[in-house]
């Protein structure tokens, strides 16, 4: 503890007194060196203070900038180079995009979907992600996987048709052999063949018209026993639009429509069940008659 006593002076005392004042008590019975009177000193030793401030904080900065210049390298060498590599294909509503890979593999990417992969790696590992819907063409080589939210996919050249949106997760084969898994669940399916996520199982089923699950690639949507909240979903994907179902969500429909007309698609959706539709400022509310 600093002793205060010898200066006549009470710790609080001191603790309230500026930088000046404390250098003029603290050396108020100290002799200056000889031949420069006391003022000048203390004016002296108040000038080195405030020059060694800037010193201080000028080598903050030169640590703050050296640390600075070694993350923007570090983000150069390691971080930017992945990112250069990364390619990727999105669509939007009312959009589809086709896409040759690097190996030759064929995509037909549909509405509302993203596709990314690693072209610089791609070469030795066919591995890509996907949101969405997609249809493949996957040329004969090596592994080909394709990871999405709900479950992978892995193949070794094959025609199929891969749905993950949300939680729902379907895979269909039309040539070829394909193997999907989720986390604790495993199917390989042929053609004829697809493979859907029912809570946490892989459901597989034999379909004579498996041919129906590639459809939209041709603008067609074919639906089996589904419901209309995902129809809904589909055509708003398609079109653009905004709809609003005010009806049973547990309905279900087996029902094809096109693409290519709006209120020609509603009428094929709803007439048949009983299904009323108002189009305002590009809003639709559909409800039950």
């Amino acid at each position: 503890m600093q002793n205060y006593t010898k200066y006549d002076l009470k710790p609080e005392e001191f603790e309230r007194m500026n930088s000046e004042e404390k250098i003029l008590k603290m050396a108020s019975g100290l002799v200056p060196p000889a031949g420069k009177p006391q003022k000048e000193v203390l004016e002296a030793l108040l000038k080195n203070m405030e020059m060694e401030r800037p010193v201080r904080t000028l080598r903050l900065k030169r640590y703050l900038q050296a640390a600075a210049a070694i993350f923007i390298l570090l983000f150069a060498v390691k971080i930017v180079p992945s990112m250069l590599s990364a390619q990727q294909v999105k669509t939007v509503y009312a959009e589809n995009a086709e896409v040759v890979l690097p190996d030759g593999t064929e995509v037909v990417l549909n509405a509302a979907s993203k596709l990314k992969w690693d072209k610089k790696e791609f070469a030795k590992k066919r591995y890509l992600t996907l949101k969405g819907e997609a249809y493949f063409n996957v040329k004969k080589g090596n592994k080909f996987i394709i990871e999405t939210k709900n479950g992978r996919v892995e193949i070794l050249g094959t025609q199929l048709n891969v749905f993950s949106r949300n939680d729902e997760f379907w895979v269909s084969c039309i040539s070829g052999k394909v193997r999907v898994s989720t986390k604790n669940r495993e199917q390989i399916i042929t053609p004829g063949e697809w493979v859907k996520l029912d809570d946490s199982n892989l459901i597989k089923s034999k379909s004579e018209t498996i041919e129906n699950t590639i459809l939209w690639k041709e603008g067609i949507f074919h639906f089996e026993d589904t419901k209309l909240e995902a129809i809904f979903d589909e055509l708003e994907r398609q079109f653009d639009v905004s709809i609003q179902f005010k009806g049973d969500p547990n309905r279900k429909a087996t029902i094809d429509f096109s693409n290519k007309d709006l209120n020609e698609a509603l009428d094929i959706v709803c007439i048949p069940m009983e299904l009323s539709y108002d189009i305002k400022q590009g809003k639709i509310s559909v409800s039950e008659k």
